[in-house]
């Protein structure tokens, strides 16, 4: 890591010496944590980047094309006439999708986003995709990007989306600060890095994983610190080896049959590293504010 644009803005021999101090401090104390919690933040590939056909999100499987329903695909435009996914998301009705704040954070042009559903193969069209551009987008008015508390934003479509044919549809919204069992199984699903601890690149085809949720008191004394808040919920196997990663942000963690959606991808400590569970926004604390502003 570099630091460059604070020294270049002062003059002064002393002034430079202690912001050499002052970084290096900072980096010793980062070596001594010796953690990274990182989001799971938005991609930004090239086609050729993806996975082959049987590559897996991190310990997942293949979805069944149009499994999901709800799950979209966010993506952005990469040259004038190319598109590259990002994140994730879900279907709440025909005109609005659910997702993470991180995954907009910034977006200045929102003409360079774009949301498809409907999707399988990100190389290959299947007939059912749905292509919509953005109206709008509202990122919780509390979004915290330290933290990632209140990680969750809705966003507009231009034009609805047409459930006729069964291959989209809407995902339901858990009661209002409704709870959900430790041990409870979900399915989290994506598109996202397939590599254990994050990195590598994107799968061409939507995965899906099962992870079992993890209580907020075991979740934050495995973190450690007060990162773990009441309105995150924790999901995945102590042990490691299964996760949403690196370009699932912002999609869909459910529980099926009925199918609900109970958390929103949102960060965690590498990517199915073991003794640290994926961390979502916790639905639940959030479905009035949904309600509320859906228009």
């Amino acid at each position: 890591m570099q630091f460059l644009c604070v020294g270049e803005l002062f003059r002064s021999d002393s002034f430079v010496f202690n912001m050499k101090v002052l970084i290096l401090a900072c980096c010793l104390l980062s070596c001594a944590a010796g953690k990274s919690v990182f989001p799971r933040l938005p991609l930004l590939l090239k086609a050729e980047q993806t996975q082959p056909l049987g590559e897996k999100i991190v310990g997942g499987t293949q979805a069944t094309p149009n499994e999901f329903p709800w799950q979209i695909s966010l993506q952005k435009r990469s040259t004038l006439s190319s598109w590259s996914h990002s994140c994730g998301g879900s279907v709440y009705n025909k005109d609005y999708i659910i997702d993470a704040s991180h995954c907009v954070a910034g977006v200045k042009d929102i003409g360079t986003l774009r949301v498809v559903a409907g999707e399988h193969s990100l190389s290959k069209n299947s007939g059912y995709e749905q292509i919509r551009s953005l109206s709008s987008y509202k990122m919780h008015e509390s979004y915290d990007p330290n933290t990632f508390l209140n990680d969750i934003a809705l966003l507009k479509l231009s034009s609805s989306l047409d459930f006729s044919t069964g291959k989209v549809g809407s995902i339901n919204l858990p009661v209002p600060d409704s709870t959900i069992d430790p041990g409870t199984t979900c399915i989290v699903s994506g598109w996202g890095t397939t590599i254990a601890g994050g990195g590598g690149s994107v799968s061409d085809v939507l995965l899906k994983v099962a992870v079992p949720i993890v209580s907020n008191s075991e979740c934050k004394s495995l973190y450690g610190g007060n990162v773990i808040y009441p309105s995150m919920l924790c999901a995945g196997f102590i042990a490691g080896g299964a996760d949403s990663c690196q370009g699932d942000s912002g999609g869909p963690l459910v529980t099926l049959n009925p199918n609900v959606l109970v958390g929103v991808v949102s960060w965690g400590n590498g990517c199915a590293d073991p003794g640290y569970p994926g961390v979502y926004t916790r639905v639940a604390s959030f479905t009035n504010w949904i309600k509320s502003n859906v228009v």
